[in-house]
């Protein structure tokens, strides 16, 4: 008579409690990763993946090092190069290789904390412009991108709207902030032109609380870094004389171009009935820093006449569209003004 096998199917182990997974590794209900489960890989670490016996790890990457990143290196970063930094070189971080890695914050090769480099452990940058700190060839650091209140974002204070306008060709009309070459004072407001002949003319408008001559008006704007104001151009006239009688850049007042920077190249030098500016070579009159000016084409205004003196200036006045009415030369110190203009000087059209 045959014998009843009353014995569950299975693998026949009486240790794989609950789990009769017939895969012979003992898994068992009390086992953290395989409770009531059974993995059936064989491994005994309950997570399924096949790592041989004796070195079940219990990741489930099937490599037996226990990272979880199934490359079999054990530093987890699945490049299989051990060095945990992921770019499969298996030389780890280094600092000066040139490249930046791991917690490297910079990586020039030279890592001698000089200006614009990198320090010699390659986490922090070495002095740069935006640290706030005047270094290298700063001559500001005011740790924004505003180019309008004095410090360019170049972290160098421009000297007039041509410097601002080298910066960005892109900036509109407006009040910025300069600081002339040779003033030692801080920046201050002046008005950027940054359309007329490409853009750069720097303007001042100036109350000199009473009547200067013209000698006056100089130092007053020397005392700036800047000179008495010189049309450079026709467009450039007109826009001196919108700006002057414009109340939205300081007060609006025609008298900011009665006197200019414009004077007689010897006592006594006459420019009747000639076009005043530099193309006509037969005036006897010029450009206090001898560079290009321009008043007017015409050829019917009888002055200047030839009384007058090397510092003094003649009065000008304008129609309302800012075409020349009339001037005027005067001896001795010439004609005076308690307003005028100033400017650096530098822009040329």
């Amino acid at each position: 008579m045959a014998c009843s096998d009353d014995t569950p199917a299975g693998d026949g182990s009486t240790t794989e409690t609950e789990t009769g997974d017939g895969d012979g590794d003992g898994d068992t209900a009390t086992e953290t990763s395989d409770s009531n489960t059974g993995d059936g890989d064989g491994d005994g670490d309950g997570d399924g993946d096949g790592d041989p016996a004796t070195t079940g790890d219990g990741d489930g990457d099937g490599d037996g090092d226990g990272d979880g990143d199934g490359d079999g290196d054990g530093d987890g970063d699945g490049d299989g190069d051990g060095d945990g930094d992921g770019d499969g070189d298996g030389d780890g971080d280094l600092c000066g290789d040139g490249m930046v890695t791991g917690d490297e914050v910079c990586d020039d090769g030279i890592n001698d904390g000089s200006y614009n480099g990198c320090t010699d452990d390659c986490l922090a940058l070495g002095p740069n412009c935006g640290d706030g700190e005047i270094n290298g060839p700063e001559t500001c650091d005011d740790l924004n991108d505003d180019s309008a209140d004095g410090c360019l974002a170049s972290c160098i204070i421009p000297n007039s709207c041509l410097d601002i306008h080298d910066y960005d060709d892109q900036l509109m009309d407006g009040t910025y902030m300069i600081a002339p070459d040779g003033y030692d004072g801080d920046a201050f407001d002046v008005h950027c032109d940054m359309v007329t002949d490409g853009g750069g003319y720097t303007f001042l408008k100036a109350d000199a609380g009473g009547p200067v001559f013209a000698v006056g008006a100089e130092a007053y704007c020397a005392a700036r870094g800047m000179q008495l104001w010189i049309p450079r151009s026709e467009q450039h006239l007109l826009s001196g004389w919108s700006i002057s009688n414009n109340g939205m850049i300081g007060e609006a007042n025609a008298n900011f171009m009665r006197i200019l920077g414009i004077y007689p190249n010897q006592q006594g030098a006459t420019c009747s009935q000639q076009p005043m500016n530099s193309n006509n070579q037969n005036c006897g009159w010029g450009a206090s820093d001898g560079e290009a000016w321009w008043v007017h084409e015409r050829d019917d205004i009888t002055e200047p006449n030839g009384d007058n003196s090397v510092t003094g200036s003649m009065y000008y006045a304008f129609n309302q569209d800012g075409t020349i009415q009339w001037h005027n030369d005067v001896s001795g110190n010439g004609y005076d003004s308690d307003r005028f203009m100033c400017d650096v000087g530098d822009k040329l059209p």
